[in-house]
């Protein structure tokens, strides 16, 4: 009797996804692409190469459609003379948090009552940016100098041979983490305290690397079940490292820290989810600066005439200081925002490889009209969602050659930031999204832009580095990760770097 009444309660369960993937387009909404496969649609196509498969659909539908994904159904939109429709659209319509939550337990196994993404970004907000934000870049100063240049293994005047994309997000995350979360012990100079900062990021670091190597197919429930073995064993590692005992000990803890902490508590998390909460943190804040870095670094390696307008802009900034930047005691927020060729460079390198969606879950049927006057339903709990890595970032139109790296491309003549940049003739509002936009702009942009111009000066003006092979191709990019903000290579670029004479 049981096993009959289960069998037709799956039945029935079946019955109703495949009623539901056999769903048809009404006139008002927008071009429905199911796929072939009921139910699951296109999620293969899609979180394969989600870039090249909405390159076709595209082509095929337009900038706006409908597609199946694994059950759900996902309109997207590519014309970013729209996307305001979308970014400022009222969250009783269009909501963040419910898929944020989603993904906050597949990834992290985090669960928050009373989760509000905007209210948490409003309260951290402060924490990051304007009269807080010089006492983070100093901190991380400090912190790269520590693992920089006060590691004797780094101080060699031999080349020394080391993967561009473990150096970049090992030294970038760990350094941000110190800056973050805080130190072994107070003072930043003394070797001891130096030693043991070094030790425990670096313990941090390896644990969080391979739990990211995972992470991916957490988010989409495809982990294998020695995969999720694997990451359980590596997410409670990390939460013992994290843990509320081992983070109240610490010194120099930034303001963010004591905000969130703060924040958990006053939303009634239990010590034993707190840590879950801070790895989650970490990702959030430290995933995307050292992909950036291996980025930024390898196309000025690529390409001399960019390194060498880079550091001659470096080089005369340093040298108006009347200090080497070991004399220094860190980079004021006036020479980080006198770098205009940087500036460009770190622009495009982020428009080549930033490629984060803006999702919102519709929570009621709407009507979403766009730039050119149309309008389109949108059905209540579908999901929209934006990929301005498709448009604006490489659209054709708006840049020529989007594909090729072009160091001076946000720069005029006078070397001011250009900002004119055009689609069907009008001049756009989003034309570079890589830190979001509207209430979806990331809070932690301006400590995330001076934390890897710190680490590119403090490394360029210490260091020869160069190619180990200066003829090898610039690696593909690993399209798992399309959706999830920048993106990692699939295969590491062998570099030799040494102390300068």
């Amino acid at each position: 009797m049981c096993w009959s009444l289960a069998a037709a309660l799956l039945g029935t369960l079946l019955l109703l996804l495949l009623l539901r993937s056999r769903r048809t387009r009404l006139p008002s909404e927008p071009p429905l692409d199911r796929g072939f496969v009921p139910w699951l649609g296109h999620a293969v196509e899609f979180g394969k190469d989600a870039a090249s498969f909405l390159s076709q659909m595209k082509q095929k539908h337009g900038d706006i459609f409908t597609i199946q994904v694994a059950g759900k159904f996902i309109t997207i939109l590519l014309d970013p003379h729209s996307y305001d429709s979308v970014l400022w659209e009222s969250s009783c319509q269009l909501d963040f948090s419910k898929y944020a939550r989603l993904l906050m337990d597949r990834m992290f196994d985090v669960k928050l009552p009373d989760y509000d993404p905007t209210e948490e970004k409003v309260m951290l907000r402060s924490a990051l940016q304007n009269k807080n934000l010089p006492s983070l870049t100093k901190a991380m100063f400090f912190n790269l100098q520590t693992l920089l240049l006060s590691d004797p293994s780094n101080l060699s005047r031999q080349w020394t041979d080391e993967g561009l994309f473990h150096l970049s997000y090992s030294m970038m995350l760990r350094a941000g983490y110190l800056t973050l979360y805080g130190n072994e012990e107070e003072n930043y100079n003394d070797p001891s305290c130096q030693n043991k900062d070094r030790a425990h990021s670096a313990e941090v670091y390896n644990e969080f690397y391979k739990l990211d190597q995972l992470l991916m197919s957490a988010a989409r429930s495809t982990l294998t079940a020695g995969e999720k073995k694997e990451a359980a064993n590596l997410k409670g590692h990390l939460w013992k490292l994290l843990s509320v005992k081992r983070l109240n000990s610490k010194a120099n803890k930034s303001l963010w820290l004591e905000s969130y902490k703060l924040h958990l508590e006053e939303l009634g998390v239990d010590e034993d989810m707190q840590p879950r909460a801070m790895l989650m943190q970490l990702w959030a804040t430290q995933g995307n600066a050292g992909p950036a870095v291996f980025w930024l670094l390898l196309f000025l390696l690529k390409h001399p005439a960019a390194m060498a307008a880079v550091q001659g802009e470096v080089e005369k900034i340093i040298r108006n200081r009347g200090q080497t930047m070991k004399q220094m005691q860190g980079i004021s927020q006036e020479m980080l925002d006198s770098t205009p060729v940087f500036d460009s460079v770190l622009n495009e390198t982020l428009r080549l490889t930033a490629a984060p969606f803006i999702s919102r879950e519709v929570l009621a049927d709407m009507n979403l009209r766009l730039a050119d006057g149309r309008k389109f339903s949108l059905r209540k709990e579908d999901r929209l969602c934006l990929f301005p890595y498709l448009s604006p970032q490489m659209d054709s139109e708006i840049y020529e050659e989007p594909e090729k790296f072009k160091y001076d491309r946000f720069l005029n003549a006078d070397k001011t930031e250009k900002r004119d940049f055009y689609k069907g003739g009008e001049r756009l509002k989003y034309y570079n999204m890589p830190w979001g936009a509207g209430i979806n702009t990331c809070i932690g942009k301006f400590h995330a832009v001076n934390s890897i111009k710190q680490f590119v000066f403090i490394l360029l003006t210490n260091f020869d580095l160069e190619l180990k092979d200066p003829e090898a191709r610039i690696p593909g990019y690993d399209k798992g990760r399309y959706g999830f903000g920048m993106l990692q290579p699939k295969n590491d670029i062998m570099i030799r770097y040494k102390l300068k004479d």
